[in-house]
C-alpha cells in the first residue's frame, strides 16, 4: 500500500513538473543543465525578437522560479513517501525478518552470480544475505555452551548449504577480497558474515541441516588432506581460508570441522619442529615475491587462526586431546601424542594463548555441576593427563620439558599455555592427590594406573605447569610477580582449606573421611612442591649445572623449604631462588649447602605453611574452623581471628598478625576447634599424606621425573 500510494503521488507531482517545463518551453525558456539543482532557465529569442536584455533576464528568473517550485514540491512528495516506505519496510522486517524470507533458491541464485566474476553491484547484492542469515549473539553463546539451536529457520540453513555448496574456493575467496576492498562498514560486515556463515554451516548443533557433511566438497577434501608439505594447497586454500574463517566473530565450528582445523594448526606447527628437517617452515605459506618476514607472518597467522577457530569448540578440543570423537570413533591417521606435542611445543607468537584455549575451558565445565559438561571435561582432562605425563614410548613428558634444542620446557616457551594447564587441573586436585574419582564427582576421570604411578604423573603435570619460569617484577596483571607454578600452589592451599572445612562438617558422622581429606591435602601440597622444584631442577639441567651440584639438590631444596621465609608461605617464591645465587652462580635456584639462614623474598598473597605435617594441619584446622562456624569466646586469642561481621579472616592475615610462633598459633586453633576425634584424624592424615607424596616423587631424581 505504501508503495502504491507513493507511486501515485510521485507520478502526479512529476506530471506537474513536466507541465511546468512544457509551459516554460512555450515561453522559449529551456533548462541550462539536466543536472542543475537550481533549475536555472535560459531564454532563446526568435530572430525578430524585440525583448530587451532586462526583459529577457526577468523572464528567465520567472520561469526558473516557477519550474523550481514545482520541482521542490515533487522532492517533498518523494521524501514524504520515502519515509512512509521505510516505515513500512521496517514494520515488514519486524513481522518477517530477512532471515525468515531467504531460501535455498536465494542461495543458488547468489552463487550463480559468481560465474563471470563479482561486480561491485553483485557483491553488494549478495553480501546482504549471508548477513541476514547470521546468528544472533545469544545463539552464538548457546553454541559455545554446547547447546543445540532449535530456532534457526530452515530457510537460513538451506540458504547456507546452497550458497556455499555452489561456490568453488576461488569464487568464495574472491568475494571476500571484494568485500575487504570496499573499505566500508558494510563491506567489513559482509566479510565477517561470509566467514561466520561457513563456520555456522559446519556446526551440527545449528538446526537439522548443518554439520560437516553439509560443507562444500572442496572444504571436506581440504580437511582430509593431512600433508603439511603440500605447498600449492597451503598457498591456494590454507592461507585464504584462515583469513576467511578467522574473521567470523566468535561462532564455533562443529566437532568434525573444528577438529580438522586444530589438526591443520598442529600439522603446520610440526613444520617448525627442529626434527622436521625444514630450515624454513614458512616456505610454503608465502608467494615468490614475499620477503621472509612476510612469509613467516603468513605462516604464524594461518596456523594460529586455525587453532583459534577450532578451539572455540570444546567437543573438537576433546576429540583432539583424546583421539576420539564423542561417538567413540577414532580420528583417522592421527597420532594423538605427536599432534598434541606439536601444538604445545610450537613457539606461538601469542605466548600460547590460542593453544591454551584447547584446555582452559575444562575448569569451568568440570566445576559446573552440569552432568553433560562435567562428562566432557572429564574426557578432555583424561586425554590431556595421559598425553602430557606419559613417559612410555616416545616419552611425551620429556619432549614437553625439552621442547627445543635449548631444552626449554613448554611453559617457558608458552607461559599462557602453562596457565591454561593450571586452570584445567583445578577441578581434579583431590583426585590427582589420590582421591576417588566418583567421590569427587568426576567418575569420567579415572586413570587405570597404580597409585604410585598416579602420583608420579601428577608431579609431572605440576612440573609442566611450573615450567613457565615467568617470575619477575610485580605488574598490574601479575601483582606478585609469580608464574603458573606459584599460582597453582595458591590453589592447592585453597583446596587444603576447603578440605579442612569439609572435614569439620563430616567430623561427627564420617571421621574416616576427615582423615582421608587430611591425607589428600598433605599429599597434594607435597606434590605441588615437587612440581615447583622439578621445574627449577629441569631449568638448571638446561643451564648445564654440574653433576655435583645436581647431586646436592635434595639437601639444598630441604634448606629452602625449612628457611624462615618458607615458614610464611607454602613454598618459597622462586625469586628467593635467584637471591640464593651469590655462592652458586651455576645453580642460582639452590641455596648454598652451608647457608641455613633466611632468604628474603616477596611472598605470594596467600600465606601458608612450609610443608611440614604441622603446617599442613594448620590449613586443615583453619578450614575446619571455617566449616564449623565456631564462635570465639570473648577476650580469647581466637577473637582476633574474626572480622566484625563474625567471619574468619584469611589465614594469611591471621599469620601476619600473630606475634608468636606458628606452633603456638596451631595449638590455639586446635583448642578453639575442640573436637579431639577430628584433630586426631587431621594429624594422622597430614603425617601419612606428606610421607606418601615425598616417597613417590623426588624432583631431584631424574628417574622419577622422566621415566
Amino acid at each position: 500500500m505504501a508503495l502504491t500510494d507513493a507511486a501515485e503521488a510521485i507520478s502526479t507531482s512529476q506530471a506537474v513538473v513536466n507541465g511546468a517545463l512544457l509551459g516554460a518551453t512555450l515561453q522559449r525558456c529551456f533548462l541550462v543543465s539536466d543536472t542543475d539543482p537550481t533549475w536555472a532557465m535560459r531564454y532563446v529569442p526568435k530572430e525578430d525578437d524585440d525583448l530587451t536584455p532586462a526583459e529577457i533576464a526577468e523572464r528567465e528568473r520567472q520561469m526558473t522560479s516557477f519550474v523550481k517550485s514545482k520541482a521542490d514540491e515533487l522532492a517533498t512528495t518523494a521524501a514524504d513517501h520515502a519515509a512512509l516506505i521505510k516505515g513500512a519496510v521496517d514494520a515488514l522486517n519486524t513481522v518477517a525478518p530477512p532471515a525468515l524470507t531467504i531460501s535455498a533458491q536465494d542461495g543458488r541464485r547468489d552463487a550463480d552470480l559468481a560465474e563471470n566474476g563479482w561486480t561491485d553491484e553483485e557483491a553488494a547484492f549478495v553480501g546482504r544475505n549471508p548477513r541476514a542469515a547470521g546468528l544472533s549473539e545469544d545463539q552464538i553463546q548457546q553454541l559455545l555452551n554446547g547447546e543445540k539451536l532449535t530456532d534457526v529457520p530452515a530457510g537460513v540453513q538451506e540458504y547456507l548449504h546452497m550458497f556455499y555448496g555452489n561456490l568453488d574456493s576461488d569464487e568464495l575467496f574472491s568475494l571476500k577480497s571484494k568485500f575487504d576492498g570496499m573499505e566500508t562498514p558494510d563491506g567489513a560486515s559482509w566479510s565477517r558474515a561470509l566467514g561466520q556463515g561457513l563456520v555456522t554451516l559446519s556446526n551440527e548443533n545449528v538446526g537439522n541441516n548443518a554439520g560437516y557433511q553439509y560443507l562444500p566438497s572442496w572444504v571436506r577434501d581440504w580437511s582430509e588432506n593431512y600433508n603439511s608439505n603440500d605447498g600449492k594447497r597451503i598457498r591456494d586454500i590454507d592461507v585464504p581460508l584462515a583469513g576467511l574463517i578467522g574473521n567470523s566473530g566468535s561462532a564455533p565450528p562443529g566437532e568434525r570441522f573444528g577438529t580438522e582445523l586444530i589438526r591443520k594448526a598442529a600439522g603446520g606447527a610440526s613444520r617448525s619442529a627442529e626434527d622436521s628437517g625444514l630450515l624454513a617452515p614458512e616456505s610454503n605459506y608465502g608467494n615468490l615475491h614475499d620477503v621472509p618476514d612476510a612469509a613467516r607472518s603468513k605462516y604464524e597467522e594461518t596456523i594460529r587462526r586455525f587453532l583459534d577457530v577450532g578451539g572455540r569448540s570444546q567437543v573438537a578440543a576433546t576429540a583432539f586431546l583424546t583421539g576420539e570423537y564423542a561417538d567413540g570413533t577414532a580420528l583417522v591417521d592421527f597420532d594423538r601424542d605427536d599432534m598434541v606435542g606439536y601444538a604445545f611445543r610450537h613457539d606461538w607468537n601469542d605466548g600460547g594463548a590460542a593453544a591454551g584455549s584447547l584446555v582452559d575451558w575444562i575448569r569451568d565445565y568440570g566445576g559446573s555441576g552440569n552432568p553433560t559438561n562435567v562428562a566432557l571435561a572429564d574426557r578432555a582432562f583424561s586425554g590431556l593427563f595421559d598425553c602430557t605425563t606419559s613417559t612410555g614410548g616416545d616419552n611425551t613428558f620429556s619432549d614437553l620439558m625439552n621442547a627445543n634444542s635449548s631444552g626449554d620446557a613448554i611453559g617457558k616457551i608458552n607461559p599462557h599455555l602453562a596457565g591454561a594447564l593450571r586452570e584445567a587441573s583445578l577441578p581434579y586436585l583431590n583426585i590427582l592427590a589420590g582421591g576417588d574419582s566418583a567421590v569427587y564427582g568426576h567418575s569420567g576421570f579415572d586413570p587405570d594406573i597404580p597409585p604410585d604411578e598416579m602420583q608420579r604423573r601428577t608431579a609431572r603435570l605440576f612440573t609442566l605447569i611450573a615450567s613457565d619460569n615467568t617470575y619477575g617484577e610485580p605488574t598490574a596483571e601479575n601483582p606478585d610477580g609469580t608464574g603458573a607454578g606459584a599460582d597453582l600452589y595458591r590453589d592447592i592451599l585453597d583446596q587444603t582449606v576447603r578440605n579442612g572445612a569439609t572435614a569439620g562438617e563430616l567430623a561427627a558422622s564420617e571421621p574416616h573421611r576427615a582423615r582421608s581429606l587430611a591425607e589428600l591435602s598433605a599429599n597434594l601440597r607435597a606434590l605441588g612442591q615437587s612440581g615447583l622444584y622439578g621445574a627449577e631442577y629441569d631449568l638448571q639441567r638446561d643451564e648445564d649445572a654440574n653433576t655435583d651440584e645436581r647431586n646436592d639438590a635434595n639437601t639444598k631444596v630441604r634448606n629452602i623449604v625449612s628457611s624462615a621465609s618458607a615458614g610464611l608461605t607454602a613454598v618459597p617464591h622462586p625469586a628467593a631462588i635467584g637471591v640464593g645465587a651469590a655462592g652458586t652462580a651455576a645453580t642460582p635456584w639452590l641455596l648454598p649447602a652451608e647457608s641455613p639462614g633466611d632468604v628474603p623474598f616477596r611472598p605470594p598473597t596467600v600465606a601458608g605453611g612450609g610443608g611440614t605435617a604441622a603446617e599442613d594441619e594448620m590449613h586443615l584446622v583453619y578450614g575446619a574452623l571455617r566449616g564449623l562456624e565456631i564462635a570465639p569466646e570473648p577476650g580469647a586469642l581466637a577473637e582476633s581471628w574474626y572480622r566484625e561481621d563474625g567471619q574468619l579472616k584469611p589465614l594469611a592475615h591471621i599469620l601476619s598478625e600473630h606475634k608468636g610462633d606458628s606452633g603456638e598459633l596451631l595449638s590455639a586453633m586446635e583448642r578453639a576447634l575442640g573436637d579431639d576425634d577430628l584433630l586426631e584424624s587431621l594429624r594422622a592424615g597430614t603425617s601419612t599424606g606428606n610421607h606418601q607424596g615425598r616417597m613417590n616423587f623426588d624432583p631431584t631424581d631424574l628417574t622419577t621425573m622422566t621415566t
